[in-house]
């Protein structure tokens, strides 16, 4: 056995996809957990809270929470569960009888960047990145006014 192979089971290997990064279902559950209690309580998320049909008592209704879980763990590189439940994601046009400018994009990202400091697995700087990367790209897509 060559010197290297030894060396590279002792070496565990770093997580390619997004999912197992952030703890794979588990982790995207908590995630969006987050995410939605922080768009819920916080000030800073109004504009964005309030694009949502919200519930009797100002909540975002389950159903969207879990549209949201479901399509991240398969953005992510998880199973694609939105798209086996609802088909292709089309998230643009599934946001377009919403008016969403900068405005609410941000707050979006305020919400996931504060649930991402709050998740109990400490992401690796530049995993983290990769996130934010995908989340900036993701909320730009969905941004339909200016």
């Amino acid at each position: 056995m060559k010197i290297i192979d030894k060396i590279k089971k002792f070496i565990k290997p770093e997580p390619k996809f997004l999912y197992e990064v952030i703890g794979q279902e588990n982790g995207v559950y908590e995630l969006v957990r987050n995410f939605y209690t922080i768009m819920e309580n916080d000030p800073k998320a109004k504009e964005c809270l309030h694009v949502h049909e919200l519930t009797e008592d100002q909540k975002i209704p389950d159903l969207v929470k879990k549209k949201l879980f479901m399509f991240l763990c398969g953005w992510f590189g998880g199973p694609n569960l939105f798209v086996e439940e609802y088909g292709h994601p089309r998230m643009r046009a599934r946001h377009l009888h919403v008016k969403i400018s900068k405005v609410e994009k941000d707050q979006w990202l305020y919400c996931m960047n504060k649930a991402m400091n709050m998740h109990s697995i400490k992401i690796k700087t530049r995993d983290r990145y990769r996130f934010e990367g995908s989340f900036k790209a993701l909320a730009s897509r969905i941004q339909n006014i200016p």
